[in-house]
């Protein structure tokens, strides 16, 4: 039978000082974990120790140490042991500390960037009736009250009830949840950021981008640019900015429209991996992941702008070419980072779109989502011209951090849970 409390788990720490903070001569009381022998460390560094007696703890304690900084030795005078290690395995290491570090100033620059411009963060719900209806993705359910609610995959409708409700200026980091296998660059459950402009379009949206993204690494770095496995990459706006259809062209040899001239675009297309039973949208992304998205943002960030109209349910078309609309992503470093529109407001046109890919969704064998009235009931009560985006935050941080993979930048990833 367990006697409680532990003597060996003691509830008070008398430390003064963190490593950081030690200044030589002065007496100090300091507490982290015994690295090995000789050297304690806690969340600010590590210092070498030095014993007058043998110390009665081993490698992986955490203890408390007094003494006096002599050079850049802590000379202990005293130990006591605060929490015995009872096991090897290590929960962070060191590498993940680090970008978890960076992730956290990353996130408060983008509060501050957007706080200094006038912007207002906003909460809306992640339990929500009704979730996006785009056909390739797929929503996690739960039940509440007998009620079907589903985990939102993006904040995106109620952000633009807030538009329709008066708001100008808003933005949310939040975490956003897909039925998606875990990658690289995937996993069920992830961070977003969505910030949306009234009586702007997608045009301000690129800008807006362009100087948070050089803004967040100057404040890592002194400078803005990106280091990758292959290159440095130069943050500094303006980036290119690259149609889709410049961008088939230039890499895949393409000039034809999947959607209209679907024949000719497979024959141009010339390689296995396209089938000629494949819809459009899929012998696009066939071509595109294949030949296309690697080049992109290797040594300047690539802004590929308007795309197939099809292809962006929630965007305006361009007035001057209906097939096309106004719609753009990020690459840097052949990652996809964001995607962004000059946002649809046609009450109208949005509820054909909706009962489009609600069809697509049922052809496809996939979840029937029921279509969001209370978003639509919003654009005709009258949403303002407004551009938006949604910017994955996990991936801005594993590339500014230099890390490989968003699991290295999360402090528990799904592969670990």
């Amino acid at each position: 039978m367990h006697n409680y409390p532990s003597p060996h788990y003691p509830a008070r720490c008398k430390r003064t000082h963190r490593i950081c903070e030690l200044k030589p001569g002065e007496f100090a009381v300091i507490a982290g974990r015994l690295v090995d022998r000789d050297s304690l460390s806690d969340e600010t560094g590590t210092v070498r120790l030095g014993f007058n007696t043998v110390a009665e703890a081993k490698i992986g304690d955490i203890v408390e140490i007094e003494g006096r900084l002599e050079g850049d030795v802590f000379c202990a005078s005293g130990l006591r042991v605060l929490v015995p290690s009872r096991s090897t395995a290590v929960p962070l290491t060191r590498d993940v500390q680090t970008n978890l570090r960076k992730r956290a100033k990353i996130i408060s620059g983008i509060r501050r960037f957007f706080d200094e411009k006038g912007f207002v963060e906003v909460e809306t719900p992640l339990m929500v009736p009704q979730p996006g209806m785009e056909p390739h993705l797929e929503a996690f359910q739960t039940v509440y009250e007998m009620r079907q609610f589903y985990l939102h995959t993006s904040p995106e409708y109620a952000m633009k009830r807030l538009l329709a409700g008066g708001f100008e200026r808003i933005y949310q980091i939040c975490k956003v949840f897909r039925h998606e296998p875990v990658g690289r660059m995937h996993t069920p459950e992830f961070t977003m950021l969505e910030w949306y402009r009234a009586y702007a379009d997608y045009t301000d949206i690129m800008v807006d981008t362009e100087y948070l993204i050089a803004e967040l690494a100057t404040d890592l770095y002194g400078e803005p640019v990106v280091q990758t496995d292959q290159c440095a990459v130069d943050l500094t706006p303006p980036w290119e900015r690259l149609s889709v259809r410049e961008a088939m062209l230039r890499y895949a040899g393409i000039t034809a429209d999947p959607y209209s001239e679907t024949a000719a675009f497979i024959r141009q297309a010339g390689h296995a991996t396209v089938d000629k039973d494949d819809p459009p949208d899929v012998a696009f992304f066939k071509v595109f992941l294949d030949r296309v998205e690697a080049h992109l943002g290797v040594q300047k960030p690539a802004i590929l702008y308007d795309y197939p109209a099809p292809m962006a349910a929630l965007a305006k078309r361009k007035s001057s070419a209906p097939d096309l609309a106004e719609r753009f992503e990020v690459y840097i470093a052949g990652v996809e980072l964001c995607n962004a529109f000059t946002e649809l407001n046609d009450p109208d046109e949005q509820r054909q779109r909706l009962e489009e890919e609600a069809a697509q969704r049922v052809r496809e064998g996939n979840p029937a989502y029921p279509i969001d009235e209370r978003f639509l009931a919003a654009l005709e009560y009258g949403m303002p011209p407004s551009g938006g985006i949604a910017l994955g935050v996990d991936r801005l941080v594993m590339l500014l951090a230099g890390a490989s993979s968003i699991g290295e930048v999360m402090a528990f990833p799904m592969s670990d849970q």
